[in-house]
């Protein structure tokens, strides 16, 4: 028992130095468990947390919020879409969309820019092909980046019959997109924190210069692929956690049940089916979208690394934790001292 404890412990200390410094005890019993193979139970992962960090417990533990009820008639009756800006100044931003029944998050994506319609228009046509349904209603911000969705939602929607009860989109200001809003306040103590942090330091010790565009195409090659797999591991542990019966829920349970599931709560999945083949929705996809650059990175940037190294820039071996990351980082500016994109 001691022995193992010890373990879990050392496995804590492991994640947090890699980010996952304010996770409560559930997603870090779900990390260990799942993504770790270290068998744990939630009160001796309390208890650890409670002994490695307990002013952040009591931090947590004293947050009390009060919220606005929400309800709507089931999965994807209503998803929501947002950016997040707060990695932006080091050239990384974050767009995500969520369920707002379930609380699933339906896409989490990490990219050289937010702003960009076509590339938000392809998370949602993706999300679209997997699904081959689509939503009943979108909530999106007011914004530029959002035209190209509010035009293939409507477009999608206004084809069905049964597409009457409520408009394709419901558009506002950021700060009244409720629901993505309070998920953006968890991924930031989960995992955007850290960076933040991570990146000032670098800025403070003069290893960053964020007026560089060096710099910043380096810090894409070498941190986006660290920090995209974190997204991915939240990603994948919030969709199967648990979300407590609270006064301002509508329902309670594990967002991907919940969300793939809702008829056993006594709801049902209000999407549409998707009007036209996959071979138009491929055309579609191809007219109306983009995907984020090679490695999130200008193509000339990666050209002059191809020559410097000799290496094809589709071969580059990218980092898979904060230490590769930041050793690739350094590197990278010594080779690239003299050079100008």
């Amino acid at each position: 028992m001691r022995q193992n404890f010890h373990t879990i412990l050392e496995t804590i200390l492991r994640l947090q130095r890699e980010g996952f410094i304010n996770v409560g005890y559930r997603i870090m019993w779900k990390l260990l468990n799942v993504h770790c193979g270290v068998p744990a139970s939630q009160r001796t992962v309390r208890l650890a947390l409670q002994t490695l960090t307990p002013e952040l417990v009591n931090a947590r533990a004293r947050r009390i919020l009060h919220r606005r009820v929400y309800t709507n008639r089931g999965s994807n009756d209503l998803i929501h879409i947002d950016g997040y800006d707060k990695l932006k100044p080091y050239g990384i931003a974050i767009h995500g969309a969520i369920d707002g029944f379930s609380r699933k998050i339906l896409w989490l994506k990490a990219g050289p820019s937010n702003n960009n319609p076509q590339y938000i228009a392809r998370f949602y046509l993706n999300f679209v092909k997997e699904t081959k349904r689509i939503p009943r209603c979108v909530r999106l911000d007011d914004g530029t980046e959002n035209g190209i969705v509010r035009d293939l939602q409507t477009a999608f929607v206004l084809s069905q019959q049964d597409s009457t009860d409520m408009p394709p989109f419901l558009r506002g200001r950021s700060t009244g997109n409720q629901r993505i809003e309070r998920f953006w306040g968890s991924l930031r103590q989960t995992v955007c924190e850290f960076w933040r942090n991570y990146f000032r330091e670098m800025r403070s010790s003069g290893e960053l210069d964020q007026l560089n565009p060096i710099d910043i195409q380096c810090i894409r090659l070498c941190f986006l692929s660290v920090i995209k797999y974190q997204l991915m591991v939240f990603q994948s542990t919030w969709n199967v956690h648990r979300i407590r019966a609270q006064r301002h829920c509508q329902v309670s349970g594990i967002p991907s049940v919940l969300y793939h599931q809702p008829q056993v709560y006594g709801y049902e999945d209000r999407s549409l089916p998707l009007s036209c083949n996959i071979g138009i929705l491929q055309e579609i996809i191809d007219e109306y979208s983009l995907e984020y650059p090679l490695y999130g990175c200008e193509n000339d940037f990666l050209d002059i690394l191809e020559e410097i190294t000799g290496v094809d820039k589709h071969a580059f071996t990218l980092p898979t934790n904060v230490r590769e990351a930041h050793e690739l980082y350094v590197s990278l500016k010594e080779c690239l001292n003299g050079y100008r994109i």
